[in-house]
């Protein structure tokens, strides 16, 4: 029954791409006429190597072209009964043009030609009889699917392609030339986040690196990296505070001296004459000034 059910799917199957496989793989696991049979998500994801989402997708698929029917949903550990109404008390074809071409006689004896010439050598072509015997051509029969005018294409499995729906492939990070020094700084202060920055965002890296540099970004993405608390996963982390960084310093820059150091106190400044003298005899001054302003006033 399991070939008369897939001989079925091949001739009459209207389903493509993951939906027809779906169907081969079911109905190659039917063997009684009513052509049913149980099987789980686990069972299609194995049998057409694809992840659980495609197996899902493609078997609504094949339900929704209604030549895969569920009889029974599943229910506890029992797998979902599926039923191809189709193949229902179907039986492929068998005759002459289904069977093993019988070999050709070459003459009145029915035996080969002696070989002639001087050239003639045991043969080694396609013609010259069976091949060796491999694992492909002992049970071709049974893992293979019928071939023929009879039947259609095999569509091979798509690794997360199925009828309408399409799996994103997983992100790898690829580092623009421009980036890779200030990359390499990053990575070798032992700092790993993934890089898989969008077109739009390596555009903004590549204008803050040329406004603010290299080594001012690179110092900024380790500092960040070192207040995170739980570290830093994506250099996306990064993006904000680069943005804020200010330009890089024209070439010739002579750098602010640093304060005195175990000093954060500005010093006043102290009128010529009263070095020396403490804030009260200071204040005591000014005032004396002020009042003898006042005093030569008119």
């Amino acid at each position: 029954m399991t070939l008369d059910a897939q001989a079925w799917v091949w001739r009459n199957s209207r389903t493509k791409g993951n939906a027809r496989l779906v169907m081969l793989a079911i109905t190659d696991a039917i063997t009684g006429p009513e052509a049913t049979v149980r099987m789980g998500t686990a069972e299609i994801m194995s049998r057409l190597n694809v992840p659980r989402s495609t197996a899902r997708a493609a078997v609504d698929a094949a339900l929704a072209s209604e030549e895969l029917v569920e009889e029974e949903p599943a229910k506890g550990s029992r797998a979902t009964l599926y039923k191809v109404p189709g193949a229902v008390g179907y039986v492929r074809r068998r005759g002459p043009d289904s069977g093993p071409i019988a070999p050709e006689t070459t003459g009145p004896e029915s035996g080969p030609l002696p070989a002639t010439g001087p050239e003639s050598g045991p043969s080694t072509g396609p013609e010259s009889g069976p091949a060796d015997e491999t694992p492909d051509t002992l049970f071709g029969a049974e893992i293979r699917p019928p071939m023929g005018p009879d039947f259609g294409p095999l569509h091979s499995p798509i690794e997360g392609v199925s009828e309408g729906v399409r799996e994103r492939a997983p992100k790898v990070a690829t580092i623009p030339e421009f980036a890779r020094p200030l990359v390499d700084q990053i990575t070798a202060a032992q700092i790993y986040p993934a890089w898989t920055l969008t077109p739009g965002e390596w555009v903004m890296v590549h204008a803050l690196i040329k406004r603010s540099g290299d080594d001012m970004l690179a110092a900024t993405a380790v500092q960040a990296a070192q207040r995170a608390r739980n570290g830093v996963a994506h250099a996306r982390y990064f993006l904000r505070a680069w943005q804020a960084l200010p330009p890089a310093p024209a070439p010739g820059t002579v750098p602010a001296a640093p304060p005195a150091r175990g000093s954060n106190v500005v010093p006043f400044p102290v009128p010529a004459g009263t070095a020396g003298t403490g804030r009260v005899a200071q204040s005591t001054d000014y005032l004396a000034q002020a009042l003898a302003a006042m005093e030569a006033q008119p």
